[in-house]
């Protein structure tokens, strides 16, 4: 697992967390989980560490550039030190070739039986390893890209198609919900010289290649469909009526940008970083779009979800519980088979939660490897008891009456 240390950047203060397969965060708004989360799409994507100006460009497209004298941040090998942005020099490494070797091992996958093709193409990374071993990590990723790239050709015109994974992470914003209001109006707002943040027209732009290829996706008792014309994005609530998507539900409006292009990302990219999963959606709503991005990511996906919901914890337990009880033996996994389908289980394993609360992160994996039930429990708890204050003034005073 990858370690991430962040020491006073903006709202955090003192972070120390491992990254896992599934990461979720929770806590409270103005926490710092958005800006963690931008925080690690931009570390996974950032490689040139010999020039600092790129990672300041990063850090101001997604609004938080709180870089100061204070400033400690370290991924792996990667270092980020005071506001004069001392960059240590990441070299290709072991991992970064067992990084390669995996992706090839993912591409072998997609094709067993052309295995002299296989064995080629490691043979050129190896060289590429041995050869540019002083060499940028990012020079090497463009040579090793265009080697994958190379490879994918010549089994295209064998008629085999491969989907080959990226090594950058991609970052669905909150702000999503606003896609359905600018679809129209994109022109508009640009002539108008409205800022619109960056980071949400690069969003705009991945929605748009995503329903391009995705046209149609049902979920959450409607069907989303593509028809390529003026009013294009149809939510229908039965075979016949349906409405725009900027004039669905809220939910509707940011949960299907949000679906459509994290099942479009899930096959080209490395790690999908999603804010607020739950945004205005019913509890049993939010637990059907948790299991959907869970079903959707495979074996070389990342997957970082920072919420607000106590909704979003237990159903992620309720998924792990699934995988802890299914994996007894196979009878019990028949068992509860019946109850969960198997590509929603989610290995405990594989999954971290931290909660973020003043500027640090706590761990709120419990020992049975589940997030530790007070947890979700101590939102609950503050309402019942709230509540019974109330009740009890009310006995008290209505027996006065």
């Amino acid at each position: 697992m990858d370690r991430l240390i962040v020491k006073n950047f903006g709202p955090l203060k003192d972070i120390d967390i491992e990254l896992n397969k599934v990461n979720l965060f929770i806590g409270e708004n103005g926490s710092g989980k958005s800006v963690l989360a931008k925080l690690i799409t931009i570390l996974s994507n950032y490689t040139e560490t010999s020039d600092s100006n790129l990672l300041i460009e990063q850090l101001k497209k997604f609004n938080i550039n709180f870089l100061n004298d204070d400033t400690y941040i370290k991924k792996d090998d990667f270092i980020i030190k005071d506001k004069k942005r001392k960059l240590r020099k990441l070299k290709i490494d072991e991992k970064y070739l067992k990084t390669l070797q995996s992706t090839l091992e993912y591409l072998y996958q997609q094709e067993k039986e052309n295995k002299r093709i296989y064995e080629k193409i490691n043979k050129e990374l190896l060289n590429l390893y041995n050869k540019n071993y002083k060499k940028t990590f990012e020079e090497s990723l463009k040579k090793s890209n265009e080697i994958f790239q190379k490879l994918a050709e010549n089994l295209q015109k064998q008629g085999i198609v491969i989907n080959n994974l990226s090594f950058d992470y991609k970052y669905l914003p909150a702000e999503r919900n606003l896609i359905s209001l600018f679809n129209k109006s994109l022109s508009s707002f640009l002539v108008a010289d409205i800022p619109i943040p960056k980071f949400l027209l690069e969003f705009m732009s991945d929605f748009e290649k995503a329903t391009n290829e995705i046209k149609e996706l049902e979920i959450l008792n409607i069907k989303y469909i593509n028809t390529d014309g003026l009013d294009r994005h149809k939510i229908y609530f039965n075979n016949q009526d349906y409405l725009p998507l900027e004039q669905s539900s809220s939910g509707i409006q940011s949960a299907i940008p949000m679906l459509l292009t994290a099942k479009y990302f899930a096959k080209k990219y490395r790690g999908i970083v999603i804010e607020e999963p739950e945004q205005n959606l019913f509890p049993k709503a939010q637990k059907e779009v948790i299991e959907f991005l869970l079903k959707e990511i495979n074996e070389k996906n990342s997957l970082f979800l920072m919420t607000h919901s106590p909704y979003v914890l237990s159903t992620l337990n309720i998924l792990m519980m699934a995988h802890k009880v299914g994996s007894l033996s196979s009878k019990a996994s028949k068992e509860v088979e019946k109850i969960i389908p198997k590509s929603k289980w989610l290995n405990r394993d594989d999954f971290s939660a931290y909660y973020i609360e003043d500027g640090k992160a706590k761990n709120i994996k419990g020992k049975t490897g589940l997030i530790s039930e007070n947890v979700i429990d101590d939102i609950s708890d503050e309402i019942d008891s709230e509540f019974q204050e109330l009740l009890e003034l009310y006995r008290e005073f209505k027996n006065d009456k």
